[in-house]
């Protein structure tokens, strides 16, 4: 699904209408991601922005957040009818950008966080993110040393900061899966070149 990793653009085109076309035919929008604690806010007339959270209350559009072993994070809410994406590596965890994502939702669409419903999608666990010292510095209370290195847990430290911005644990999902040590998905840290696949979320 992404354009920017060296999959054929023309493959790439075609598995996104097919994705399209799964969604009804919603416009699909696509973020151009950097590690970071952008949110925006975003319709139809929304030109490809740079960020890494977008949330919506248009019925036409489908939010889509790329991701190869970083937690895609799909809200919505069905009191106030909006939805939204983020893109959770080690970075936006450390800059919470899920959190970030819920305080758009209230500011801009009024959603209760008691009222509103996340998913986490497939992406690494704690069995296989084997980082250096360097890299565990302020999630440290997610880190874990086995055999004398150092394994990190965004999982937790993600549900954590939503759990802290009022979401109720009952509904909070985590798809469970590790994109590093099982089969069928894309994995950064597994094969360094390789694709990336997607959550998407519509009315």
């Amino acid at each position: 699904m992404g354009l920017h990793v060296g999959d054929n653009p023309a493959h790439v085109l075609q598995n996104r209408e097919r994705l399209a076309q799964k969604m009804a035919y919603l416009k699909l929008l696509f973020m151009h991601q950097v590690h970071g604690e952008r949110v925006v806010v975003v319709d139809a007339n929304t030109p490809t922005p740079t960020c890494d959270a977008m949330i919506s209350q248009d019925r036409t559009i489908g939010l889509c957040v790329m991701a190869a072993d970083c937690i895609p994070i799909l809200f919505y809410d069905a009191v106030t009818q909006s939805f939204g994406v983020a893109h959770s590596g080690r970075a936006g965890s450390l800059l919470r950008i899920g959190s970030k994502t819920v305080h758009a939702m209230q500011t801009h669409f009024g959603v209760n966080p008691k009222t509103l419903h996340v998913y986490m999608g497939p992406s690494i666990k704690v069995c296989c993110y084997e980082v250096g010292v360097e890299a565990m510095k302020g999630l440290e209370h997610v880190a874990c040393t086995r055999d004398e290195r150092i394994y990190l847990d965004l999982q937790t430290a993600v549900k954590e900061e939503l759990l802290a911005s009022g979401v109720m644990a009952e509904h909070l999902f985590d798809e469970g899966v590790c994109t590093c040590c099982q089969e069928g998905y894309f994995s950064y840290r597994a094969q360094k070149e390789t694709g990336r696949f997607v959550g998407v979320i519509g009315l």
